[in-house]
């Protein structure tokens, strides 16, 4: 469910952050309309309202870890962390951590990439939730879960601030129900299959409000 779906159509706050976000034509290739969030970093109250909104809902979760996805992930994480009383824990691309580290593959449209995660920074049993800035087809999102189950987390959602709405995706990859997404992305063109989507069909979806940029592709 997205924003305006739950609780928050109407919500001034909601046109500001959408018009925060840039839309850069054919970067970083061509054919790609990518959703830049940095120009939301530059307007300090639509980035305060975008992580209020995430903090307003798992300030009463219980949430003891927020975990970011490198590297975007990083710029929305700690701030709700910090507003939620959490611990942010990184979940950084390969030889980037400098301790003990287990590692987690994903497929990308062309070979893999991979996720690590700081061996002891997370708890067996700690209730936690992955954020990162945009989901796709959500591999990246699927690793990053997969290795805080792996540790013995309770992943309860994962947080993005820009989601597909018409993503049709598989029922057998994740284990979890919930995406909670703040921002629906409304794209003509989408530069993946349903095929290539690997998140379960009981997605919860929490978007901030639709984009109403026309012709725009998204990254994956």
């Amino acid at each position: 469910m997205f924003a305006e779906e739950n609780g928050l159509k109407g919500d001034p706050r909601l046109q500001a952050i959408s018009q925060a976000i840039r839309v850069v034509p054919h970067f970083p290739k061509h054919g790609i309309m990518f959703q830049d969030i940095t120009t939301l970093l530059l307007d300090h109250k639509a980035f305060k309202d975008t992580v209020d909104i995430f903090v307003d809902r798992y300030r009463d979760m219980h949430i003891s870890v927020v975990a970011g996805i490198e590297a975007r992930g990083f710029m929305f994480g700690p701030s709700i962390a910090l507003g939620i009383g959490a611990k942010f824990v990184p979940l950084r691309k390969p030889r980037k951590l400098p301790g003990e580290v287990i590692s987690e593959k994903y497929a990308l449209e062309y070979g893999t990439d991979c996720l690590e995660l700081h061996v002891g920074a997370v708890q067996p049993g700690e209730r936690a939730i992955v954020i990162d800035d945009l989901v796709a087809t959500g591999g990246t999102l699927s690793a990053g879960v997969k290795l805080l189950e792996r540790v013995g987390a309770q992943v309860v959602e994962c947080a993005c601030v820009i989601g597909v709405p018409d993503v049709k995706v598989t029922t057998n990859y994740l284990p979890f129900s919930e995406i909670s997404m703040l921002f629906k992305l409304t794209t003509t063109s989408h530069q993946f299959s349903t095929s290539q989507c690997m998140l379960n069909n009981n997605i919860f979806n929490f978007c901030i409000m639709p984009n109403t940029k026309k012709d725009s592709s998204i990254r994956c």
